[in-house]
Order: C-alpha cells, then sequence, then structure tokens
C-alpha cells in the first residue's frame, strides 16, 4: 500500500472500470451527505445565534451522518491507496516483496470488511427489532446502520480487487 494502484483514470481491466465507477458513485454520494450536514450546522448555529434555538437533534444528526458519509468514502481511498500507512519496516523491502505484503494487507482488509458488513446486517436487524431510537428525535437507529452495508461490501470488494492488483504487480 506503498503506492497507489490506479491513477488518476479508471483501471483498464473491465471490472476494475465498474468498481471504480462504483467507488466514486459513493464517495460523491458520502460528499453530498457532508455538504448536508454542513447546512444543517450552518443553520443550527445561525438558529443558536439569532433565535436563542438549535436544530433539535442536531448533534444526533451529525453522528449518524458521519458514520454514513465516511464509511461511503473507504472503497474510494482503498482503490485509490490513499489509506494510512506505515512503511518503517518496508521502507528498504525490494518491490516484489513489497508488492506481496500490499496483496496480503488488503485481501486481510476485504476480509474484515466482509465481517463488518455481514455483522452490520446484524446489528440493523438487531436494532429494528429492538426499536431501538435516538434520544431527541426518536429516528430508527437501524436505517443509518443498514445503510453503512453496502459502503462496507463495497469495501471488501475493493480490498479483494486492490489484492488480486497487487499480486499480479509482484509477478512482473
Amino acid at each position: 500500500m506503498n503506492e497507489p494502484i490506479s491513477s488518476r483514470e479508471a483501471p483498464a481491466d473491465g471490472f476494475g472500470r465498474a468498481l471504480h465507477r462504483a467507488c466514486e458513485l459513493f464517495a460523491l454520494g458520502g460528499g453530498l451527505v457532508f455538504v448536508a450536514l454542513t447546512l444543517l450546522v450552518t443553520v443550527s448555529i445561525l438558529g443558536r445565534w439569532l433565535l436563542a434555538r438549535a436544530v433539535p437533534g442536531d448533534y444526533e444528526l451529525m453522528q449518524l451522518g458521519c458514520a454514513v458519509g465516511v464509511s461511503a468514502f473507504l472503497p474510494w481511498c482503498q482503490l485509490r491507496g490513499g489509506h494510512v500507512i506505515v512503511d518503517f519496516f518496508t521502507a528498504r523491502v525490494g518491490p516484489r516483496p513489497r508488492a506481496a505484503l500490499d496483496a496480503l494487507g488488503a485481501a486481510l482488509l476485504a476480509a474484515c470488511s466482509a465481517l463488518v458488513a455481514w455483522r452490520m446486517v446484524e446489528g440493523a436487524r438487531a436494532l429494528a427489532a429492538a426499536g431501538e431510537t435516538t434520544t431527541v428525535l426518536a429516528l430508527p437507529i437501524w436505517i443509518p446502520v443498514a445503510s453503512m452495508v453496502p459502503s462496507f461490501a463495497l469495501l471488501a470488494l475493493t480490498g479483494a480487487y486492490t489484492a488480486w492488483r497487487h499480486a499480479r504487480a509482484r509477478r512482473r
């Protein structure tokens, strides 16, 4: 994960291009969530300042919105090689062993993301069955949890794809 796999252009293979587009759309969706949250905070701050009244549940909406927005960015970040790395031990390693380590890291990310997606499905079911809601607005918590599942599923797919790409780069 030292060098990004993809450049500014989409990958050459068909699956990679489709994955690139899906990751891009998810990231744009996450960006729209943050734009909406920015507007919410602006309205809430102006309401506190001008009317001595904030938007009810603004903290709840920020928490839920940030979780959904950030999860939408993760697949794009993985595809672009943008995750934080610590290459202290691998700085002097050759390109082939580094590609092998990068492939292993991406494969582990794929496995962990698939596990998180599965557990979020189960968590959303449990939250829905329990009727769990937020404190102020009484919003069902299962809805934002369930809305993060596609992001983690796409992250798992992206991790598997980048692992494959790193493994191919290792053979060169």
